[in-house]
């Protein structure tokens, strides 16, 4: 497995979390009556308006997918749909910043926040299956050394804030916080009554 693979696969882990960290939190205040703590929320949707539209999704439309293109043409279909996805995750990201700063300022407004997230992680889920169980394999299976090397030194540059080597302080703050609120399977935190 290449380096970039491993990176690409590392960083849908750590966004899976916060994903499910976050619909673990809406659950709460649905069905327990949690009173919302908006710096968490704002944190993780901080977390998810900063990374996979900016630094993740343009990696792979600028060096994993140009190449497998180049070494396995009947993947097109398939990378034309993650391309468009990449494209449109942005306005699915921004509707949940949005819904968020309206639920602040409006209880009223929960639902259409809780139906942002929900459309969000659906979102994701999708996408990230079709990277990890399509065009990884492919990539694995088509591209030479001479195209992973390239690959793999754009995703080491990365710098996801829950995975890479420059780790920003107050998003290991939010992951940290995240798994210890989190019942497993997903997080450390209590078994859900």
């Amino acid at each position: 497995m290449s380096i970039a693979a491993t990176i690409i696969r590392d960083e849908h882990r750590a966004l899976a979390s916060v994903i499910k960290g976050l619909q673990f939190l809406i659950q709460e205040i649905q069905n327990r009556g949690q009173k919302p703590d908006f710096a968490l929320l704002q944190a993780i949707v901080s977390y998810v308006e900063q990374f996979p539209d900016k630094l993740h999704h343009p990696k792979e439309d600028q060096y994993l997918f140009p190449a497998l293109r180049l070494r396995y043409p009947a993947s097109a279909t398939d990378l034309d749909i993650l391309q468009d996805e990449h494209e449109r995750g942005a306005a699915v990201t921004t509707r949940v910043v949005e819904t968020l700063r309206e639920y602040a300022a409006d209880p009223a407004r929960f639902e259409a926040f809780a139906q942002a997230v929900d459309d969000y992680a659906n979102f994701h889920w999708s996408h990230m299956h079709r990277e990890e169980n399509v065009i990884l394999p492919l990539a694995e299976a088509h591209l030479t050394p001479q195209d992973w090397t390239q690959i793999n030194a754009a995703f080491k540059s990365n710098s996801d804030p829950l995975v890479g080597i420059n780790t920003q302080r107050e998003f290991r703050e939010l992951f940290r916080r995240l798994v210890n609120i989190i019942p497993a399977p997903y997080g450390l935190g209590a078994e859900h009554r």
